[in-house]
């Protein structure tokens, strides 16, 4: 555990800095998505209380992406604390991730696009919540922040992507969705 906690502080000061640029591009190198959940998948299984499950799923046709890796792990990391706050102490985390193509993100429509997703077995979004939910300092928990979710957004929209959902009781799935390809259809 000692090498994950240096490894999540060069992390977190790199991540500082970049957000401390907030107006720049993100710092993009060519990156296996999987290597990015990967990380996100031992964090949280580590974290995650003996009761909860933490699962994946990976689509191997994935291809490389353009991506700052610390802000994808930063945005999938705060997706994936949510879902195991939201499943609390026995319930199930799946990260998935397929390709889907021909989409259109905004106005922009991509050939390829990377969807990271995080599945939860959990009570699902509150109603209240569903338009509000991106927005900074919204929260359905008394200890959170309402920040996770907010930043994942930002970080995820600095790479032209976008954050979706589709929530129930028992089943509620974050989906971000990253343009694979620099060239638009």
């Amino acid at each position: 555990y000692t090498g994950v906690i240096i490894n999540e502080a060069d992390r977190l000061c790199a991540l500082v800095d970049s957000m401390a640029i907030s107006s720049g591009p993100p710092r993009k190198d060519l990156l296996n998505v999987h290597e990015v959940c990967e990380h996100v998948f031992k964090l949280i299984r580590a974290e995650a209380p003996a009761g909860v499950q933490v699962d994946r799923d990976y689509d191997p046709s994935l291809p490389d992406a353009q991506l700052d890796r610390h802000q994808i792990v930063q945005a999938l990391l705060n997706v994936a604390r949510n879902a195991m706050q939201a499943v609390d102490a026995r319930g199930r985390i799946t990260l998935r991730t397929r390709i889907r193509s021909g989409m259109n993100i905004g106005k922009v429509r991509h050939r390829l696009v990377a969807a990271i997703e995080v599945e939860d077995n959990g009570p699902g979004v509150p109603a209240d919540l569903i338009k509000t939910l991106f927005l900074p300092l919204v929260t359905g928990r008394s200890s959170g922040t309402g920040l996770g979710l907010a930043v994942a957004q930002d970080l995820v929209t600095r790479h032209g992507g976008i954050i979706e959902f589709t929530s129930q009781p028992g089943r509620t799935v974050f989906s971000l969705l990253l343009p694979i390809d620099v060239g638009k259809e």
